[in-house]
C-alpha cells in the first residue's frame, strides 16, 4: 500500500464528475465530464474540453483511429468522438431492447466493443437502492449489431479484457464481486465466474477495472475512496486509500499511462482534478496506445 496519500498527485482542472479517464501515448489524459462532453488534459495540466454529447458521459476508452467511445448513461448513448468535436452514435439498443445505461466501454484487439449496461431502470439511483439482476453485457463486433452476451448481473459497471483476449471481466457492483467470462471462439462467451473474492468487503463496490502486465487487476472503490487488486491468485489487496477523501474523491475508474505505462490515472465521481501515482508493473497496453 502507499502510505502516505500525499504521494499521490493530480493533473487538470476545472473537471465535474470526470468518471471516465484514459491516458494517450503523447501524455495527455482524456476523461468525462459531467456537462456532457469531454476533457482533454496536456501533460503540463492544462485542459480544455471538447464535444457537445448531451446526458451524462460515463466510462470511456479510445479506439485504434483515436476516437474517444463515450458510454453515456445520461442519454442512453454509446457514442464516437472525434478530437474535432464531432461525434456519432454507436448503440442505443441491442437486440431490440433498449439499453438506457450503457456504463463502460471497452475495445479489444480483436476489434470487438464490449459495453455494459447497467440496469434496464433509466433511473440509476433507484436500481442502486433497490438492486435486481438486470444489468447486462453486450458485444459489437466488426460488421455485426450489437449482442447482449451475458445477463442476470447486479449492476454491470467496469469491463475489461485480460491480455490474452481469454476472458472478458465485468464489475458486478451490487454483489460486490468481479465476474469473468471466457471468450468463444464464435464471440459467445461462457457462464459467470466470480473472479477474486466472493465479496470485497463492506464498501467493496467496485466500479472501473484495468490489468496490469503483472495480471493484476485493478479496482476502484469509491464508497471506500480506495484502490486496490486482484492478484494472479484472487486475492485483494488495497494499494491505496484516502479516508478523508481528500484527493481520492470516490475514485471510479483507473488506466495506466506515462513513461512504460508505470502512472495509474484515476478517474472520480467528485473531483475536479485527475490524481496519479506510480505503481509497481506497467499496465496491459490498450489498442490506442502503440508503446
Amino acid at each position: 500500500m502507499v502510505q502516505d496519500v500525499c504521494e499521490i498527485k493530480t493533473i487538470g482542472k476545472g473537471l465535474t464528475r470526470p468518471e471516465g479517464v484514459m491516458a494517450l501515448d503523447d501524455g495527455s489524459v482524456y476523461t468525462a465530464d459531467a456537462y456532457g462532453r469531454c476533457a482533454q488534459i496536456t501533460p503540463d495540466g492544462h485542459t480544455t474540453f471538447f464535444g457537445c454529447l448531451g446526458g451524462l458521459p460515463n466510462g470511456i476508452c479510445i479506439d485504434p483511429l483515436g476516437n474517444c467511445i463515450v458510454a453515456n448513461i445520461g442519454n442512453g448513448e454509446v457514442q464516437s468522438l472525434a478530437p474535432s468535436g464531432d461525434h456519432s452514435v454507436l448503440m442505443t439498443q441491442a437486440q431490440g431492447r433498449p439499453m438506457p445505461t450503457p456504463n463502460f466501454p471497452f475495445w479489444d484487439f480483436a476489434g470487438r466493443l464490449w459495453i455494459s449496461n447497467s440496469t434496464d431502470n433509466p433511473d440509476v439511483d433507484a436500481s442502486i437502492q433497490k438492486p435486481v439482476p438486470d444489468g447486462c453485457l453486450i458485444l459489437i463486433a466488426p460488421g455485426k449489431p450489437p449482442k447482449i452476451v451475458a445477463e442476470g448481473i447486479y449492476f454491470a459497471n467496469g469491463v475489461a479484457v485480460d491480455a490474452a483476449e481469454e476472458y472478458v471481466y465485468v464489475a458486478e457492483t451490487m454483489q460486490r464481486r468481479v465476474l469473468r467470462y471466457r471468450i468463444n471462439a464464435d464471440d459467445s462467451v461462457g457462464p459467470a465466474e466470480v473472479y477474486g473474492p466472493a465479496v470485497l468487503g463492506a464498501a467493496g463496490f467496485p466500479d472501473g477495472i484495468a490489468f496490469d502486465e503483472a495480471g493484476n487487476l485493478w479496482v476502484a472503490f469509491p464508497a471506500a475512496n480506495a484502490i486496490g487488486f486482484i492478484d494472479g491468485c484472487g486475492k485483494l489487496e488495497i494499494f491505496v486509500e484516502d479516508l478523508q477523501g481528500v484527493t481520492l474523491r470516490r475514485p471510479a475508474n483507473i488506466c495506466f499511462g506515462g513513461e512504460d505505462r508505470r502512472t495509474a490515472f484515476v478517474g472520480s465521481l467528485g473531483g475536479a482534478s485527475v490524481p496519479y501515482f506510480e505503481v509497481p508493473h506497467p499496465g496491459v497496453r490498450l489498442v490506442h496506445q502503440k508503446r
